[in-house]
């Protein structure tokens, strides 16, 4: 058979559908029996709070215990899945491959390309995902900390009586050069802290259009500014972020099938946890 024959995607739809059946026509069988079990030993459980101190310098919490327990026993549900399936035949790798190889399996059943209904009521179930962001053009004039370090505060009531004189004020050479020019068009907030820092951000995202305010600190001085354009973001159509969508859509698709497949595998088992020695000791204890 050639390599060319072998990638064909028939045939490779067919050898997976080939799998899935061995696979799922396994688990009908093995329904109707009595569970297997898995056992959580204290002992176990002791060894997954030692690797998990060994990491992290510290003993795990309830909830990250409980996590690593959860985790064992997905690894141990999908390990015995897969060797029931004949996955880890020929493969010497540790359990976790083979639970790599279930999941693998799972990514592979996701599913067809996706409709433009499925895009669009997944993009409209996750704007936030999606929305672009608002958009704020604006003028400042810029009083330099180092240029001025004596005179800062001074000079700044000063600009600030020119800057609040009725009638269009001529800022021009008011203040000093600051590196990134006077004027910003069509920036975003995230932009705009990325240049002047958070507490900048939050004080001009709540100024009026139209007029001169401030100043408002920065660490490189005082800035006052002028906002002339505010544009609130928007949920985008679909057209224009579609690779995104398609994007998320999937990853989703993947992340539901992977917990829908564990889900139904573990369900077969029983599972017990057993209480820690140490745990068992301290709760008989009056």
């Amino acid at each position: 058979m050639s390599v060319r024959l072998l990638r064909e995607p028939l045939l490779q739809f067919l050898a997976l559908g080939a799998v899935l059946f061995a696979l799922y026509g396994l688990a009908g069988k093995r329904s109707a029996d009595v569970p297997e079990k898995i056992v959580v030993s204290a002992s176990r459980i002791a060894n997954l709070g030692d690797g998990f101190a060994r990491t992290w310098r510290r003993q795990p919490n309830e909830q990250e215990l409980q996590g690593l327990i959860e985790d064992y026993i997905r690894d141990e549900v999908f390990y015995r899945e897969g060797r029931a399936a004949g996955l880890d035949r020929d493969d010497v790798i540790i359990r976790r491959r083979v639970r790599q190889k279930m999941e693998f399996l799972a990514d592979d059943m996701s599913g067809p390309e996706p409709s433009d209904e499925q895009l669009t009521a997944y993009l409209a179930s996750n704007p936030e995902r999606f929305r672009t962001e608002d958009q704020l053009t604006f003028h400042q004039v810029f009083v330099s900390a180092t240029r001025r370090a004596n005179t800062i505060e001074s000079d700044s009531k000063e600009i600030a009586s020119i800057l609040a004189a009725d009638g269009d004020v001529d800022a021009t050479g008011l203040g000093d050069p600051f590196p990134l020019g006077e004027e910003f068009r069509g920036v975003s907030p995230s932009k705009v802290t990325s240049i002047f820092g958070e507490s900048f951000a939050k004080q001009i995202s709540t100024m009026e259009k139209g007029r001169w305010q401030g100043p408002i600190s920065s660490s490189f001085g005082q800035h006052f500014v002028f906002i002339s354009e505010r544009v609130s973001g928007n949920l985008p159509a679909l057209d224009d972020v579609r690779p995104s969508v398609r994007r998320e859509w999937a990853n989703a698709r993947r992340l539901e099938g992977k917990q829908n497949l564990y889900v139904s595998l573990r369900d077969r088992y029983e599972i017990v946890v057993e209480v820690p020695r140490a745990k068992a000791a301290g709760a008989a204890s009056p």
